[in-house]
């Protein structure tokens, strides 16, 4: 990078720290370790966050070196699957999508593979129950068998795979939008095992939709059926706990900005995963982690 690229880069994060209102912090306020390997760049450590007395435990995201940029989460056989796409440039959203396995015992990376074109964005992850993880992309959805088959479905148009959610016997595929409401839509997992391969995924398929919160970028159902929305940009985060059926916002809780994708693991843990310190983002707020929430011990926003 040359001298005047790392400047632009320079103003940028410091345009960003501006926006977020807040100044880099040199020492994170947290205790407690931090599992799999820390980037080699950034902060030494994570930037301080709201409700962290619910945050624990803590991954790295991997491969932050190589430009990986955490986008999806999802828990299938104890294990913690996250995807997302390689970028090293600012303003570049898409490239090459993985999904990784990791241990979230230890942290430690068990597994990793590829997505194959059209993926350029890898936005979520979600299982159904059946053994295959659903990844919705931008502008498809693939379903992936235990034996490593796949199959794509193209999302037709009013749908879009910015974030998924897992229930059982079903997938939902959310939409993000900044204006006004987005919408997520269920899809019965056995409906889908009928279509043929290649098969458009139309509004007119899905078994269920509703309008959720903007800026939605994952989403997790708890054992009472309720939604859990991550609404985000890079400098600021917010779970939402909504009511689909009535539209109602149970709480609102603040969270570390860039939260993403999200999993629920029972036992009142959710997992999350935020892309804020991602290799191509600005560096402040910077908590690239994988992070279980306790939701017993989140404190309600009061906006």
């Amino acid at each position: 990078m040359g001298a005047w690229s790392r400047y632009l880069r320079v103003l940028v994060a410091v345009a960003a720290v501006g926006a977020c209102g807040l100044a880099p912090a040199t020492r994170y306020n947290g205790a407690g370790l931090i599992l799999g390997p820390p980037p080699g760049y950034g902060p030494s450590a994570p930037s301080p966050v709201p409700n962290r007395d619910a945050i624990g435990p803590r991954i790295w995201v991997p491969d932050l070196e190589l430009g990986y940029d955490p986008q999806g989460l999802t828990l299938l056989d104890g294990n913690l699957y996250v995807s997302g796409y390689k970028s090293v440039r600012f303003g570049v959203n898409r490239g090459p999508c993985r999904v990784y396995r990791l241990d979230p015992a230890s942290g430690r990376i068990a597994g990793s593979v590829g997505v194959p074109s059209p993926c350029g964005h890898a936005g979520g992850l979600a299982t159904a129950g059946d053994g295959r993880l659903y990844l919705s992309d931008t502008h498809s959805l693939f379903a992936v068998a235990p034996d490593g088959t796949s199959r794509q479905f193209p999302l037709g148009p009013g749908i879009i795979g910015a974030f998924a959610a897992s229930a059982p016997g079903a997938v939902w595929i959310g939409s993000y939008a900044e204006e006004g409401p987005g919408h997520i839509f269920e899809f019965d997992t056995a409906a889908l095992d009928r279509l043929p391969d290649g098969t458009e995924l139309t509004v007119g398929l899905a078994a269920a939709q509703f309008a959720i919160p903007s800026h939605a970028q994952g989403a997790a159902f708890d054992e009472a059926g309720l939604l859990w929305v991550a609404r985000s940009e890079f400098c600021w985060g917010y779970l939402d706990h909504v009511d689909l059926a009535s539209g109602r916002t149970i709480g609102r809780y603040a969270m570390p900005g860039g939260i993403e994708g999200l999993a629920f693991a029972g036992s009142g843990r959710l997992w999350a995963v935020s892309e804020a310190g991602a290799l191509h983002l600005p560096h402040y707020p910077f908590f690239p982690l994988i992070f279980g929430i306790d939701i017993r011990k989140l404190v309600a926003d009061g906006t």
